[in-house]
């Protein structure tokens, strides 16, 4: 346990100290004038900004561009970061997907204020007309530290047979009904056909005890106590095997999948798993994620390296990713048809292409006529988990126990339990230890 909180306090103080001395050091000029985006892997983000640079020949000229610079590991890129900020430079974005501890670095004012940077630059972005949960998640202490571009509901899809099978009622992730509708079935499950989403679960249960902007947590509490215990037995008795392709209707079947392991999260794509499973002669089924609301998380977004100085460019890409047909497209409702992976972004944050994408999906459903009672239900549930969403993560969960504090300041300690090597007391009592002192540290 020493050794893990000394890496901790290593890590940590790492980024706290490169960023400060950034707040010391004068900007210098980049050999390049392009903003800078550092990964160590194509994914949305990139693609987006890829996209954005053919619209800047277009619309502004190259200065306004994002040179994406790749690494071959995350260690490399880390050092890249930690060697360029100390004299001011680094990446000027910083998207969300990244493995930083990003409460650490807004406590430490390491991003630059949205709405000061909008104001000094007479920016005629509105976030009035964006879904102000999701935009308001990236709002700390009256600083708009974090731009969200996509979100999601926090949800599992199923089938009313399987909850049938095990006692279990429509409604939120409860685990000590579940386990007692596993028990009364006694029978081999699969909770989401891998054992990866099943700890990714576990992660997620103990992240909900934790405040990280008012630095509270509660894992001493009974509540805590009662719930880790259901949790860690449908973990422990799950059958998955990881050379079986799982589903929630076929042959071999999961209790939970996700979204984004099947069709995806936007509308259009939640119609088409809709009809994917009553056609499989299933009734689908939506159950949010254990929370005691209904919530949601940031698919993709990012923040700004405080010491750039090039935001005002920066804020020409924020418009652009936020405009109406941008955010349309990557939700898959573009009206060319270009882009098909409706599979990979769910739902836009500008209110009106959110509202199209509704349009877009009732429109194509009539013309298929794909929908049956069913179906339409399943859709109207997750339309009304959507209007109710009164809270949102910034971490998109589809990659949730890779964020910093889930991977290195509490993973260890976590695979260690589910592995049985150590007591439930033990855990509580470092898992306590290991986030106070990153907390307050």
């Amino acid at each position: 346990m020493k050794r893990a909180i000394s890496f901790i306090l290593i890590s940590v103080l790492l980024f706290i100290s490169l960023f400060s001395l950034a707040s010391c050091a004068k900007n210098k000029s980049d050999e390049s004038d392009k903003l800078k985006y550092y990964c160590t892997f194509d994914n949305i983000f990139t693609e987006m900004i890829e996209k954005y640079n053919k619209y800047c020949l277009k619309n502004y000229d190259e200065s306004y561009q994002i040179e994406i610079i790749k690494f071959e590991n995350e260690s490399d890129m880390t050092t890249k970061i930690s060697t360029e900020i100390m004299t001011g430079g680094g990446p000027d974005i910083v998207s969300l997907d990244q493995k930083l501890p990003f409460e650490k670095l807004i406590d430490n004012n390491s991003f630059a204020d949205i709405d000061e940077m909008m104001k000094q630059y007479d920016c005629d972005l509105d976030f009035r007309n964006y879904n102000p949960t999701v935009m308001n998640c990236g709002v700390y202490n009256g600083k708009r530290c974090i731009i969200p571009i996509f979100y999601s509901p926090n949800i599992f899809i199923t089938t009313q047979e399987i909850l049938g099978d095990y006692n279990f009622s429509r409604g939120r992730l409860d685990f000590e009904k579940l386990w007692s509708g596993v028990e009364k079935n006694n029978s081999e499950y699969s909770l989401f056909g891998d054992k990866k989403l099943n700890s990714r679960l576990m992660y997620y249960f103990i992240n909900q005890y934790v405040d990280f902007q008012n630095k509270e947590f509660d894992f001493k509490s009974q509540e805590f106590s009662n719930e880790l215990d259901f949790i860690y037995k449908l973990l422990k008795n799950d059958n998955t095997d990881e050379n079986v392709y799982y589903s929630v209707v076929g042959n071999d079947v999961c209790m939970f999948s996700t979204p984004q392991s099947m069709f995806g999260g936007s509308i259009q794509s939640m119609s088409s798993c809709c009809y994917y499973i009553n056609s499989s002669g299933k009734t689908p089924v939506i159950v949010p994620n254990y929370n005691k609301t209904y919530e949601a998380y940031v698919q993709c977004g990012f923040a700004v390296n405080d010491k750039s100085n090039k935001k005002d460019k920066i804020l020409a890409f924020a418009e652009y990713v936020l405009s109406e047909d941008v955010q349309k497209y990557w939700c898959g409702i573009s009206e060319n048809k270009e882009f098909g992976g409706t599979n990979v972004l769910a739902l836009p944050v500008n209110n009106v292409a959110f509202e199209d994408s509704i349009t877009y999906a009732e429109q194509n459903n009539n013309d298929e006529e794909s929908l049956d009672s069913a179906d339409t239900k399943m859709l109207k549930d997750y339309l009304e988990i959507i209007n109710n969403i009164d809270d949102c993560m910034i971490y998109n969960y589809a990659d949730y126990e890779e964020t910093y504090y889930n991977s290195s300041v509490i993973g260890e300690i976590v695979n260690k339990y589910l592995a049985g090597d150590i007591s439930k007391e033990l855990f509580i009592s470092q898992i306590t230890s290991a986030t106070e002192f990153y907390l307050t540290e």
